[in-house]
């Protein structure tokens, strides 16, 4: 004897041959209406539990857009100060070369220092960097998922 929820849509068969015999369909929402019946309180009951759940999912998947925008926050300006790194070693590499270059000219008019480019923002300037720091995201927020479902 059967529920009326449950329904029997009699043999599967699957592409590869395999049968599976006398397979069960649930009807979930015949099944909630035979627990209501009997029960009002029942729907009240999965109605709150489903709105707690969702309550906690929004909470978990804000403070995983939360912890998502500071990790980007960090990688810019790690990327920054990579770059101001890279320009102080060009600098004062090159200024050795310089300061040679104006002193065996003598007489001549003293050497005009031209403005540094800054490097653009593009990410097909740095691929391996922008590679990096964007395996770096993907494993933190990996990590963040795991933490947060065994919390």
């Amino acid at each position: 004897i059967l529920p009326e929820a449950v329904k029997d849509t009699g043999d599967l068969v699957f592409s590869n041959g395999k049968t599976l015999e006398n397979f069960l369909v649930v009807n979930k929402v015949d099944k909630i209406r035979l627990l209501c019946q009997d029960n009002p309180e029942h729907l009240e009951r999965i109605f709150m539990e489903n709105v707690g759940a969702v309550k906690e999912l929004c909470k978990l998947t804000d403070n995983l857009e939360t912890r998502i925008d500071e990790l980007e926050r960090w990688s810019h300006k790690l990327a920054k100060l990579k770059r101001l790194d890279s320009m102080k070693s060009t600098v004062s590499s090159g200024a050795f070369s310089q300061t040679g270059s104006q002193f065996s000219r003598a007489g001549s008019v003293p050497h005009k220092k031209r403005p540094h480019k800054v490097a653009s923002k593009s990410p097909s300037v740095v691929p391996e960097q922008a590679c990096i720091s964007q395996r770096f995201l993907q494993g933190t927020i990996i990590a963040l998922v795991i933490i947060m479902a065994f919390r």
